[in-house]
């Protein structure tokens, strides 16, 4: 189980496949695993370094102190550790805001970022409903209905309409082996939260080829807002994938990589 020691946890990353070096990183309650529908595609062509962000998974210990800057530290510690030079970003949601700020804080090590369902700020909105999550996290209140609310902000009703799709997701969530804590939950949220203060209006330093991909269905980060978001970046470019919301990925995983390659090749 590849782990590395930072000051103030163990960070816990997977290392998966062979070539170019494309880092993934998750969003708000979400580890490495949260990749898992579009990593036998992307590993047939890249090597995929996934890391459980602090707060999350198999990253020691969760409740330690947590920041977007010191998430995006982290995974510029792993970038080196790896033993590549210059990796290719993707981030989702949350995962977007460190991957933004990985290759403004260390752009030496950024070949090319994806920022994926994901803004120039979370917004007053999203982290109005992101912290009546955190107030309502299981054992507070039972497990499946906390779920299901979550999963309402995530997938389309097309998704959610299907009983076979909507049933895994749900098992998926109630029987993970390294459920996120409460604690854990709620400080990536304050993370985003102090990120709203401190964070947006920076796009404007990426210095690197960058993809915005979203969800034409995506209610959190809505299409209009991430087409907005990439005019703020330099020559940045915004694909929206159609008959999915903000889990992008995991609702219309064949499409989704199919943008990642076509950016990444170009």
């Amino acid at each position: 189980m590849p782990t590395l020691d930072r000051p103030d946890v163990r960070l816990h990353y997977e290392d998966t496949g062979r070539g170019p070096a494309l880092l993934l990183v998750a969003g708000l309650a979400s580890d490495s695993m949260s990749w898992q529908p579009v990593v036998a595609p992307l590993a047939a062509a890249f090597r995929l370094i996934r890391p459980d962000n602090r707060g999350a998974g198999r990253t020691t210990p969760q409740d330690a102190e947590s920041s977007i800057d010191a998430m995006a530290d982290d995974c510029a510690a792993l970038i080196r550790h790896s033993g590549v030079a210059r990796a290719h970003v993707a981030g989702h949601s949350m995962g977007g805001f460190v991957a933004r700020r990985l290759a403004i804080r260390h752009p030496a090590l950024v070949d090319r970022l994806v920022l994926v369902a994901s803004g120039e700020r979370a917004g007053g909105r999203n982290l109005a409903l992101f912290r009546d999550l955190a107030d309502d996290y299981p054992p507070a209140t039972d497990a499946a209905d906390w779920f299901r609310r979550l999963f309402d902000l995530i997938f389309t009703p097309r998704f959610l309409a299907d009983p076979e799709k909507a049933g895994a997701a749900l098992r998926w969530a109630l029987d993970y082996p390294v459920p996120q804590s409460a604690t854990g939950f709620r400080r990536q949220v304050e993370a985003m939260a102090a990120f709203e203060e401190t964070g947006g209006g920076d796009a404007g330093r990426i210095a690197v080829r960058t993809l915005v991909v979203g969800g034409a269905a995506d209610r959190l980060f809505p299409p209009e807002e991430l087409r907005s978001y990439a005019r703020t970046i330099a020559g940045a470019r915004a694909a929206m994938i159609d008959d999915a919301a903000h889990a992008v990925h995991t609702e219309r995983p064949d499409a989704f990589v199919a943008e990642v390659f076509a950016f990444l090749a170009r």
